[in-house]
């Protein structure tokens, strides 16, 4: 029983040398002009898997924590970054797009250690809003679809991924919009009650 306490932080550490193996892929299929495409979506798809069951896991067998947590986002962080790096080396997506991704993960940060420090939600390190979470899926899945996707000579492709990259960036805005001026809102909020107390 103790050991499956260990499962999820070692499918998280798993996913981290999967991600390398992934963008070794896309090195060598966009670089040297092999063809990846089956190695790319198998390793795309247990990255996939591998990042919901170690969360999975570790709330059905009670092993939630904070190291653990922080252990999943790094992953996650990792993989993205990664990817993302290698992808827009080849020109396949856009340069301002990674900086956006970094500025979200900033952000995100950010308020979470502010909510965090001025009002006792949880135990967990981060604060997550609906919005964000599905912007920060997204960022997973992207790198999977385009390396897909660019196999298989789709028309319209660029067009295609370059509506989903604007609509991921007005949602991902939004996102960042509300966590900020909820953080305003929990500003004030103590400010007020600091002065209730003179």
């Amino acid at each position: 029983m103790k050991l499956i306490k260990y499962v999820p932080n070692t499918i998280s550490l798993t996913r981290i040398i999967m991600c390398i193996f992934f963008v070794n892929g896309i090195i060598s299929q966009y670089n040297n002009g092999q063809d990846n495409t089956h190695t790319l979506f198998i390793l795309f798809f247990m990255i996939c898997i591998s990042d919901f069951l170690d969360g999975k896991i570790a709330r059905k067998t009670n092993s939630v924590s904070v190291l653990g947590a922080k252990l999943d986002v790094f992953a996650d962080l990792f993989y993205i970054t990664v990817s993302y790096i290698a992808l827009v080396s080849f020109k396949i997506i856009p340069i301002w797009f990674l900086l956006f991704i970094i500025f979200k993960f900033s952000e995100f940060v950010l308020t979470s250690k502010f909510i965090k420090n001025n009002i006792k939600l949880s135990d967990k390190p981060f604060v997550f809003d609906k919005v964000g979470r599905i912007v920060s899926a997204t960022f997973l899945i992207i790198p999977g679809i385009v390396c897909i996707s660019k196999c298989l000579n789709v028309h319209y492709i660029n067009s295609i991924f370059s509506c989903i990259l604007s609509m991921i960036f007005i949602a991902g805005m939004y996102s960042s919009y509300s966590r900020i001026k909820d953080c305003f809102k929990i500003y004030k909020l103590n400010n007020n009650l600091e002065r209730g107390k003179l």
